[in-house]
């Protein structure tokens, strides 16, 4: 059935978590996240601040208000509406304004406070800021239809992570197992990353393709966060561009990351790479 001149609405949440902000968003927030070590703070509270920037064209009113989240083995943010975890920030944290607007162009401080540093568990404690827009924008969708208008509602909504580290504090990661397995595209990596402490782990790194000691080829690594006492299953294209005739090969995944002390620690491990056919 068509209806002449209906309009179809559609409402749009974007979760920024620390990544880049599409354009569409019309609003940005520095930093996109907050990390901090309770251990090298001598007073019982920690106060800090966001900046956030509404669109250059109109004025722009937020709202803001924190949540409880967790980080899933995909790697993925699960937001968690109530929630009796002693690592939740929610009820600590302070924040003003709580509701505000931003003129053209022109930024706004949200200042951050948290007290009772001393009653926090050990490891890490956690809560997403939440930035959102109070009036939501209309855009015009074409359908290509005669008739059929649609309209798409943006309601913008960014999420800083708030992350506090406190007392006994571990981070640690191992390599439990790394494959390679073949898909209709290609060969991948199948790898999986355990985080075995009290507190996330953020890895980077690179993949090297290795024919004896000589090193064929070099690429990145995907980065991820890990929750802590948690793992996530790290799957990713071999490049294989470098190849020039089948052999075998191993991979080497070297996979980077920094302990509760700052420093960095690197962790290896590899696969035997079988190339047969053509390259």
């Amino acid at each position: 059935m068509i209806f002449k001149n209906a309009k179809i609405k559609i409402l749009g949440l974007l979760l920024a978590l620390g990544l880049a902000v599409p354009a569409f968003a019309s609003v940005a927030v520095s930093p996109t996240r907050i990390e901090i070590n309770a251990n090298k703070i001598k007073t019982n509270y920690i106060t800090t601040a966001i900046e956030v920037k509404g669109d250059s064209k109109e004025p722009m009113r937020f709202k803001a208000y924190p949540g409880f989240f967790t980080i899933d083995e995909k790697g993925e943010v699960v937001i968690k509406d109530s929630t009796s975890d002693p690592h939740d920030l929610s009820k600590k944290i302070r924040f003003v304004p709580s509701e505000f607007t931003v003129a053209q162009g022109k930024s706004q401080k949200l200042r951050i406070n948290i007290a009772g540093l001393n009653q926090l568990p050990d490891g890490e404690n956690r809560t997403m800021l939440y930035i959102e827009d109070v009036n939501p924008k209309e855009l015009s969708i074409p359908t290509g239809r005669a008739g059929i208008g649609a309209q798409l509602i943006v309601k913008t909504r960014i999420g800083v992570p708030i992350y506090i580290d406190k007392g006994k504090v571990n981070k640690i990661a191992e390599i439990e197992y790394l494959n390679i397995i073949k898909n209709k595209d290609g060969l991948y990596t199948d790898m999986k990353v355990v985080s075995k402490g009290n507190s996330k782990i953020r890895y980077t790194g690179n993949v090297q393709i290795m024919q004896g000691k000589k090193l064929v080829n070099e690429y990145e690594l995907k980065g991820k966060v890990v929750g802590d006492n948690n793992y996530h299953i790290a799957k990713q294209k071999i490049d294989t561009s470098k190849i020039k005739e089948p052999g075998e090969y191993t991979l080497r995944v070297v996979l980077s990351y920094f302990d509760e002390n700052g420093k960095r620690k690197n962790i290896k491990k590899e696969a035997n790479l079988n190339i047969t056919g053509n390259v």
